[in-house]
């Protein structure tokens, strides 16, 4: 039972986490398709965890079409606003408009489809000063707020809420449509990293690995400014676990496949028979493979696989490589 909580656990984690990056590639490009659709998913969530009926505020015959809310569930008098806006103006407009709305009494909470607002000390007060709040942070939650109420659910209702809500939901995001999905966030986030030029290009355990794999300077540079990425990927490391499914695609799948590609014209297919990648990479060195063949390969192979035309994906590919070998 143990090993199946873990299971539901980390594909609800895991779809969470793709939903939010999907999400935000869709606001890029002004398609609000899934923020309408996430309503009604979210909606079903916060039902099954937070033991509420929560009901769409639009299907409310009071109103018609409610601008400061979402969700209602009236018994309980709650009204959650969804929305993927963090700024001080979304949340005191919000704060506003439901004073004008049947709901006024209800007890609001504001759930963020991206990242909730993280307010100074001069936004709090504004709050406090303006609607008598003492703290505005207790208005406000996300994915995270969420995750660690799904975690303390008991495990047969962990594993139930992953069977009715997230296992269709994990089958639509193939290994490609993640990969796509984690590129462009990454790209996205690519703008707000500030480069410390003072700090030597690369890193000494990343150099190390170039040079043992006598990797030609030309790939190495690429691989060095993939390091800029660094920052981002660690961060995402730590909150979710997408990156041990990237991991998976792209080092125990495109990479393996290319290493028995080439391993397959100097050995026997039975020499090759359920070996591990690190274990066919050992196997590479010993018939002396040229590396900057296979890291040529595998970019070509993650490039293929992902729809961004832009030259900082390479980079983006390259430090993959580098991450997880």
């Amino acid at each position: 039972m143990t090993n199946e909580r873990k299971i539901a656990f980390d594909n609800i984690s895991r779809v969470l986490a793709i939903r939010r990056y999907d999400i935000e590639h869709h606001q890029l490009v002004n398609d609000q398709s899934l923020n309408i659709h996430g309503e009604d998913w979210f909606r079903d969530i916060f039902n099954f965890v937070y033991q509420k009926n929560f009901i769409n505020a639009n299907l409310d015959t009071k109103t018609g079409n409610s601008a400061a809310v979402d969700l209602i569930d009236k018994e309980k008098k709650l009204a959650y606003q969804i929305t993927t806006t963090r700024s001080k103006e979304k949340v005191d407009d919000t704060l506003k408009k439901i004073q004008k709305t049947p709901y006024k009494d209800y007890e609001l909470k504001i759930f963020f489809l991206l990242e909730k607002s993280k307010f100074n000390k001069n936004t709090k007060k504004y709050f406090k000063d303006e609607y008598s709040i003492e703290n505005i942070e207790e208005y406000l939650f996300d994915y995270t707020d969420l995750l660690k109420d799904i975690e303390a659910l008991e495990t047969n209702n962990l594993i139930e809420l992953n069977q009715k809500l997230f296992l269709k939901t994990a089958e639509k995001y193939t290994d490609n449509i993640v990969l796509n999905l984690i590129f462009k966030h990454l790209l996205k986030e690519k703008k707000n990293i500030k480069i410390d030029f003072d700090d030597d290009f690369g890193t000494i355990d990343t150099n190390k690995k170039l040079e043992l794999n006598n990797i030609k300077p030309r790939i190495a540079l690429e691989i060095n400014k993939g390091l800029d990425y660094r920052v981002i990927i660690d961060r995402y490391k730590e909150e979710d676990n997408l990156l041990t499914d990237l991991k998976d695609y792209i080092i125990d799948d495109l990479y393996k496949n290319i290493l028995i590609e080439v391993l397959e014209k100097k050995v026997s297919k039975k020499e090759l028979l359920d070996k591990k990648t690190f274990e066919l990479q050992d196997i590479a060195s010993t018939h002396e493979i040229v590396f900057n063949k296979l890291i040529n390969k595998l970019h070509e192979k993650i490039e293929s696989n992902i729809e961004i035309n832009d030259w900082n994906s390479m980079g983006i590919a390259m430090d993959y490589y580098c991450l997880f070998l």
